[in-house]
């Protein structure tokens, strides 16, 4: 499975039939990174400018919303499509249920034998509960820069808890942002020896090159393949 890291929450990952899934779309007021991409799946973990920007997305996609229209309250995801399952577990925005930022949404996806988590703007360290609902994970997709969302300590809490095999950042400053008040990913990566800085955007991933333990992949907007 191809895996690419548009920057921000947003990776576009295609499944082996040919399904390509895009998470949380941004536009170039957030950075100049943003990049016009065509999916066929489009999720959006809760409804702030920096995660549904589906006027950048090419194509006629399916949009499955974690929440509903208003923002208000979360919407049930479980869905197939092709070789793709998706389903939605309800978290927080904030670490006090939502009274600051809102509701957020974690998507999970099943694509044949690998499971992955998206974890949009999680803004509160998860519960054994959570993880139970995730289930065992491969590759895990989490915010670590802090401020609106789980900063670098409370994201490896997190990352201590699912023990997932891989896990991509996400949702860190990177250059040309704009107006966004959060860490680098160095403020996560920083002292671990797991951790390996790929210097490409786009990765395969499947069972076979999965790390025995786990693994922190970053990947860069710099390099690898382009669309």
């Amino acid at each position: 499975m191809q895996v690419r890291w548009l920057g921000h929450a947003s990776f576009l990952f295609t499944t082996p039939q040919g399904v390509r899934v895009l998470t949380d779309p941004y536009g170039p007021e957030v950075s100049p990174a943003a990049k016009e991409v065509e999916a066929d799946v489009v999720t959006v973990s809760h409804e702030h400018f920096d995660h549904n920007y589906l006027a950048g997305v090419k194509g006629q996609p399916l949009v499955w919303r974690g929440l509903k229209e208003d923002g208000q309250d979360w919407n049930e995801v479980n869905e197939t499509f092709k070789d793709l399952h998706v389903y939605s577990i309800p978290v927080y925005h904030d670490e006090v249920q939502g009274e600051k930022r809102g509701k957020n949404t974690i998507f999970v996806f099943e694509v044949g034998d690998l499971r992955l988590a998206h974890l949009g703007d999680l803004g509160h360290v998860l519960e054994v509960e959570h993880a139970q609902k995730i289930g065992p994970l491969d590759i895990l997709m989490v915010p670590v820069g802090g401020y609106f969302t789980i900063d670098a300590r409370e994201a490896w809490q997190v990352v201590g808890l699912l023990k997932p095999r891989l896990v991509f950042p996400m949702h860190y400053l990177t250059p040309g942002m704009r107006g966004f008040p959060i860490a680098k990913v160095d403020e996560f990566t920083s002292g671990r020896a797991n951790v390996r800085h790929l210097g490409v955007s786009e990765v395969e991933v499947n069972k076979g090159n999965l790390p025995p333990e786990t693994e922190v992949w970053v990947l860069s907007l710099n390099g690898g393949v382009t669309l």
